[in-house]
């Protein structure tokens, strides 16, 4: 049985929120820093969401006005309390508009028609960090993980029983490299 990734309760979708509440995102990290410093932590700060049934200008209006680069993509399941997330959807998806996501038809479909859901990377095809094993890991260990890769956000995860798990938080490349920036961090090879 295939489990289920739910949106915490105090979840809130893009087009509600006026202003966002940024975490200390200047705070710079050291690179022995516990990696849950670089969280954006879903039980201090709302999550922002959008409709995967949305437009893609409106998903990414909503990343302009809220500073922010990615958007959890949730559907409201019939006869379901909690909205599931399905997916994410960042700025990135955006602008380089996967064509291989995109409805298959014969005519190329206008910007204004393309739904987050074509767009956005699959809830199962996201690489997911368990919030347990940010425990061992440092804000170096984090920015090495990126290195080499096209990921541009790690969607962290908490467990809740063998069908469900909770998206617990966000950890975002270009916010942990701009925080490590003052720190001595070892080049990579």
């Amino acid at each position: 049985m295939e489990s289920a990734l739910v949106v915490p309760s105090r979840v809130r979708s893009a087009a509600s929120l006026i202003k966002r509440t940024v975490a200390d995102d200047e705070a710079y990290l050291e690179s022995k820093d516990s990696a849950f410093c670089a969280l954006t932590d879903f039980q201090h700060e709302d999550p922002i969401t959008v409709e995967a049934d949305s437009s893609i200008d409106e998903a990414l209006r909503d990343m302009n006005r809220l500073s922010v680069h990615a958007l959890l993509v949730t559907r409201q399941e019939v006869g379901d309390i909690e909205q599931q997330v399905i997916g994410l959807i960042t700025y990135y998806d955006i602008e380089r508009r996967r064509p291989h996501r995109y409805p298959q038809t014969g005519v190329s479909s206008a910007r204004s028609e393309i739904r987050v859901g074509d767009v956005m990377a699959p809830w199962n095809e996201l690489p997911l960090v368990h919030y347990e094993s940010l425990q061992s890991l440092t804000a170096s260990d984090l920015y090495e993980m990126f290195q080499g890769t096209g990921l541009t956000h790690l969607l962290v995860v908490e467990s809740h029983g063998d069908e469900k798990a909770l998206a617990r938080g966000l950890i975002s490349r270009a916010t942990l490299a701009k925080r490590l920036r003052h720190a001595r961090v070892t080049p990579l090879r």
